[in-house]
């Protein structure tokens, strides 16, 4: 199982080459970088402030929409620490806690594959074929967060581990 798990980090690697080795800009367009990275800057910027949240101009109720991911605590700490940080590092921050999202869900996922009882080799297919789904690949937050916690709580309901399946459900509404 180790060295399944080493593969797959290894696999997660070579599928964000690009951010990780060569440019960590190469995700800065489209709504990530018009949308999410805006308002996640915001959001740093507001609670360093120790103040709400108020866009009177772009989202008038910037709290009532989920797909800013205004109370997913990993993004509330990653918008914090971006608050501190230039605008080109705050990106790569912003960046990494996606990417690193995925890979948390290649990890999870070939978790529960083994647990049902597949074979390594298949879990491994598994893992790296649900963390890779097309729509889930969009660099939109909420997305990625969501689709990172769905094969935890999906492992815990299995196992009956209540309190870890509650604590991902509960993410995965944030």
């Amino acid at each position: 199982m180790p060295q399944s798990i080493l593969l797959l980090i290894c696999y997660h690697l070579l599928l964000f080459r690009h951010f990780y080795f060569q440019n960590p800009y190469v995700y800065a367009r489209s709504e990530a970088l018009e949308q999410g990275f805006a308002s996640s800057i915001l959001l740093g910027r507001c609670i360093r402030q120790g103040r709400c949240v108020h866009d009177p101009y772009y989202y008038p109720d910037y709290r009532a929409l989920p797909f800013l991911s205004g109370y997913y605590p990993p993004h509330l700490a990653q918008a914090w620490l971006g608050s501190f940080l230039n605008l080109d590092q705050a990106w790569i921050l912003y960046s990494l806690t996606m990417v690193l999202h995925f890979m948390m869900s290649g990890v999870c996922v070939y978790i529960l594959l083994r647990s049902v009882g597949y074979a390594d080799l298949v879990a491994m297919f598994g893992s790296m074929t649900c963390s890779s789904l097309g729509y889930a690949m969009k660099q939109n937050s909420s997305i990625v967060y969501t689709a990172a916690w769905v094969p935890l709580y999906l492992f815990t309901c299995q196992t009956h581990s209540w309190g870890i399946s509650g604590i991902s459900f509960g993410m995965m509404l944030l």
